[in-house]
């Protein structure tokens, strides 16, 4: 299974993708994170020590080339890509980071994007592995194809209109990429009223829910103090809505599908 997760900045993405990889691991999954935002902070999410995260190693530049079709392959298998260039954070989980720019003014990611997508095409597809790729906040990951060959995409929503919005505009692109299952996480809600907003705009623009995970105060504790909210309090409410999730998503086999 190969799932992106996007979301506009500050949705709780990369929280929700960090505590996805932990979850399914401790369920005996292969788990592969992929921190696919120029501004990385899925190792901190992941339980990786905050003292390593400029350390963690990114991907190499040279791992594409050109086939005689005019298409492009790796240049290393993905077994070796994985083993020389992720870090194994806790519960077994392979992190691999997209980049992190050290400079201004070195230019766009754009090939570092076409790495990206190339590896999660080849990543493995067996009964229990999991690929998770943590997205940019932008739609810049659907208009370069980052995300082409996904299964599924979930896009993280707050339950206010610009949050909303954003995540209407990735679900469609995520959808004119062909990517078959599409679902959206309602996040921090901390109502009834303000999960009925979620489920009103849902279901005006054609979405389905994938999971609502509630305001959980123990997310931003956890960010306080530089720790993965599953290793901050693993039985926090947010934690479990994210457990919850997975079962949703095992149970109908990926995620709900978009309404024909």
């Amino acid at each position: 299974m190969k799932l992106a997760v996007a979301g506009k900045g500050g949705s709780g993405k990369t929280s929700i993708s960090g505590t996805l990889a932990r979850l399914f691991a401790r369920r005996g999954h292969d788990v592969l994170a992929i921190d696919g935002d120029s501004n990385p902070n899925l190792a901190l999410t992941l339980g990786v020590d905050p003292d390593l995260m400029d350390a963690v190693p990114t991907l190499p530049a040279d791992l594409l080339r050109r086939t005689g079709d005019g298409g492009i392959e790796l240049t290393r298998s993905f077994d070796e890509v994985a083993a020389t260039h992720s870090l194994e954070a806790p519960d077994g989980v392979r992190l691999l980071v997209m980049a992190l720019p050290k400079y201004a003014g070195t230019g766009c990611l754009c090939s570092m994007h076409a790495v990206v997508k190339t590896l999660i095409q080849a990543a493995p597809t067996g009964e229990h592995d999991v690929t998770i790729l943590d997205t940019e906040a932008s739609p810049e990951q659907f208009s370069r194809g980052t995300t082409q060959h996904a299964d599924g995409v979930l896009t993280v929503v707050e339950p206010y209109y610009k949050s909303m919005e954003t995540g209407r505009r990735m679900a469609a692109l995520a959808l004119d990429l062909g990517i078959p299952e599409i679902g959206i996480v309602a996040n921090k809600v901390r109502d009834e009223h303000e999960l009925e907003a979620v489920q009103e705009f849902a279901e005006a623009n054609g979405l389905r829910i994938a999971g609502v995970v509630p305001f959980d105060g123990n997310m931003q504790d956890a960010e306080r103090e530089r720790r993965s909210p599953f290793d901050f309090n693993a039985e926090a409410p947010a934690v479990g809505a994210i457990n919850d999730l997975i079962d949703g998503v095992l149970a109908n086999g990926n995620l709900n599908k978009v309404p024909s």
